[in-house]
């Protein structure tokens, strides 16, 4: 019992921190110039409203949706909307770089990976949610959308695939992190480059359904496609989800080892400026 004690006293230990990180970073962000963050909000939402127009006029010109139905489209769409931070995973890592503050990070009393979690968690995921997906999601029948899965099955598993598909984007994180420190501070130019790597490959933009086959079917074996396909696809009802699922799950067991090897041999040429 005493032994039990012990060990549930060092997760409280060990949780706490990560959690006051995260209503930390939390507040910052929702105390902060609200009228910037609902500016980028905006533009997200004319981008979601600019892709349901034309998914519509495209089946009202009765073209093929690599088939999918309408519904089942535009649900995709605004899941792809709602959930965004998660299939694009983007911590402060290569920001701080440039900042010059990711040095502090190293000094801190938890891992640097628990506290570029905790940062996101906190100054992206959370306030996001308030002030976007869940509006977003009350908004959508007004719409003409439905937020609901395929199935009560589906959105289970829509949900594991996501929480696979977030931890997949912080090990590729820490690759597009590494990368920045071997160009020796070209944050810009990995940001620009992960950026455009997530529109092309992970299908959050346009449903690999939508793509010549021999196009969805490569990329949706790449880690890419694990990112934002995978959980849409499942939460539609389009995906097997069991093979979708382990995909998912032998890219996190492949590429995290990597993510970390890459991410400690690379911080060892870090250089940074400020802060």
């Amino acid at each position: 019992m005493k032994r039990n004690g012990q060990c549930q006293g060092s997760a409280r230990r060990a949780v706490r921190p990560f959690f006051a990180t995260v209503r930390l970073c939390a507040r910052q962000t929702l105390d902060g110039n609200l009228l910037g963050i609902y500016g980028e909000y905006a533009v997200r939402f004319v981008q979601f409203a600019l892709l349901t127009m034309i998914w519509r006029a495209l089946a009202a010109q009765g073209a093929d949706l690599g088939g999918m139905t309408l519904r089942a489209l535009l649900t995709y769409t605004l899941m792809a909307s709602v959930w965004r931070q998660q299939l694009n995973v983007l911590t402060p890592a290569t920001s701080a770089l440039w900042e010059g503050s990711i040095i502090g990070r190293f000094t801190r009393p938890v891992s640097i990976l628990t506290s570029l979690a905790a940062e996101t968690v906190g100054r992206w995921w959370v306030p996001v949610f308030v002030l976007y997906s869940l509006p977003l999601l009350l908004l959508s029948p007004l719409l003409g959308i439905s937020c609901l899965p395929a199935g009560g099955l589906c959105g289970a598993l829509a949900l594991c695939s996501l929480a696979l598909s977030a931890s997949l984007g912080f090990a590729l994180d820490l690759c597009f992190a590494a990368l920045a420190m071997r160009l020796k501070n070209g944050c810009w130019a990995a940001t620009q480059v992960r950026e455009a790597v997530y529109e092309l490959l992970s299908g959050a933009a346009i449903p690999f359904a939508l793509m010549p086959a021999p196009v969805a079917r490569a990329l949706s074996l790449l880690p890419f496609g694990s990112l934002a396909s995978a959980p849409l696809t499942i939460y539609v009802g389009t995906a097997d989800p069991l093979p979708t699922l382990a995909l998912q799950a032998a890219w996190n067991a492949t590429l995290w080892p990597a993510a970390l090897y890459v991410f400690r041999r690379s911080r060892e040429r870090m250089v940074s400026y400020g802060g």
